[in-house]
């Protein structure tokens, strides 16, 4: 908005302003270049003055727009979680809070206040002390024959009409200031390097599903505080993979280095013999379809956020994998089937019907890679029921990977990873880890000793 106002009005009035100058003062130059000399005398203070209210305004327009944001993130994120602020009665802290962030944009503000405040009456004064010097200047030299009267009036009306565009230039100095401000967060994103860059000449995908390998892998989000530890497996063709294990235990991050979010620190990653760093990262995720714990669905229909804007996915493919994944019941109760309406986020629909769609999503963009990231652990019994049910049909003829808590949807996966502080403890089907009794056999104890003892 702010960019908008600088370029729709800010600058048509510079321009003019700098305009009305030039042509001023060439028009004193011909009528008395002395008086003009005595009258510009006072610019070295005007540029003083200038200078030092530009340093002052830049910066508390830097501090107004960094206030802004952390107001506007901040009203975001708690009106988001309104509920939660109301359950937890933490509606007079959440005030504070807001008063104390919102204090500092006032402050700076303030600030701004300040300098306009004096900066007006500098240039004033200095407009004032010019017109003084041109006036006694000029009548002296009236009285002494070498400038008529007439001459006078006409340089002391131009003079007058010298400063005013000055002063609307320090008027649109603030549009400016807050212009500049905006531009360097703006440029400063669009400056910012991805921090994953695809290769010069990227190698080409395997048209089809390929063998997946982790090859000594060692991965830190900061220095030194490695979340993956000398991890090594791999995943052949067609293989339904689950990787288990403790809050931390680096599950989440397999996926984000596999698909290159991240790069690995040490050791490598490869698919059908290639390090995944050798192809083009968007072309490298083209091939895995991914449903998160949380699907993030967009303002639109429920058939927009399963295409997703893929042209080759038509109405009917995205209804055929709405079908597959037990998802066609619910859209035939909606009057609109699967042109029906979307809140932000998803807000009107449940966390299992925003997971089918999450896997419907997946499954239309048809991947030779399937990633179930915590897919089943936020739903009901019933709802983890229907989605195992689809889920022996989405993994059929694809390399799959699922991450989940609940160790109940994964017993029937072809081998079992289980990660704990950042390494690879074990591996084995279900059946092979409980007989070695080790962090598998305890992660099953505590999800399955009450239903045991029952």
């Amino acid at each position: 908005d702010t960019l908008n106002e600088l370029f729709a009005s800010g600058l048509v009035t510079i321009c003019g302003d700098l305009l009305t100058l030039a042509f001023i003062t060439t028009v004193m130059f011909q009528l008395s270049p002395m008086l003009t000399v005595v009258m510009l005398l006072v610019m070295p203070g005007v540029v003083a003055v200038t200078g030092r209210f530009r340093r002052a305004v830049t910066q508390s327009f830097r501090s107004i727009r960094v206030a802004i944001a952390r107001i506007n993130s901040y009203l975001q994120e708690h009106m988001t979680g309104i509920v939660v602020l109301h359950l937890f009665n933490r509606e007079s802290r959440s005030r504070e809070e807001f008063h104390r962030i919102n204090k500092v944009h006032m402050d700076a503000y303030k600030d701004t206040i300040t300098a306009y405040g004096w900066f007006y009456p500098a240039v004033e004064f200095l407009s004032y002390l010019s017109l003084a010097a041109v006036l006694a200047v000029g009548g002296f030299r009236v009285e002494g024959g070498g400038l008529t009267l007439g001459v006078l009036v006409a340089f002391v009306q131009y003079s007058t009409r010298f400063f005013r565009p000055i002063q609307d230039l320090s008027e649109k100095y603030n549009i400016l200031q807050s212009a500049m401000a905006s531009a360097e967060r703006v440029f400063g994103l669009l400056d910012t390097r991805a921090e994953i860059a695809g290769p010069r000449e990227p190698r080409a995908m395997p048209e089809a599903s390929a063998r997946i390998e982790f090859d000594h892998v060692w991965f830190a989000y900061k220095d030194d505080e490695w979340v993956l530890r000398d991890v090594s497996f791999a995943i052949e063709p067609g293989e339904t993979i689950a990787v288990v294990g403790h809050t931390g235990a680096g599950k989440t991050t397999i996926i984000s280095l596999l698909l290159r979010f991240y790069d690995v620190a040490r050791g490598a990653i490869r698919i059908g013999g290639v390090d995944i760093r050798e192809f083009d990262p968007t072309a490298l995720r083209s091939h895995f379809g991914v449903v998160l714990q949380d699907p993030y669905l967009f303002t639109g229909t429920i058939e927009d956020n399963i295409r997703m804007g893929t042209e080759r996915i038509g109405r009917e493919d995205a209804e055929e994998a709405a079908e597959q994944v037990n998802l066609g019941a619910f859209l035939r109760e909606l009057p609109e089937g699967i042109g029906h309406a979307v809140q932000e986020r998803g807000s009107s629909l449940s966390t299992g019907q925003k997971q089918l769609i999450g896997f419907a999503r997946a499954l239309a963009h048809d991947p030779h890679f399937l990633i179930l990231d915590e897919a089943t652990s936020s739903v009901d019994t019933e709802t983890e029921l229907r989605i195992r049910e689809a889920l022996s049909r989405i993994v059929e003829g694809r390399t799959s990977i699922v991450i989940a808590h609940r160790l109940s949807t994964i017993q029937r996966a072809d081998r079992i990873l289980v990660m704990h502080k950042g390494r690879l403890r074990e591996s084995g089907t279900h059946q092979e880890l409980l007989s070695e009794r080790g962090v598998y056999w305890k992660l099953y104890q505590l999800q399955y000793k009450d239903q045991e003892r029952a």
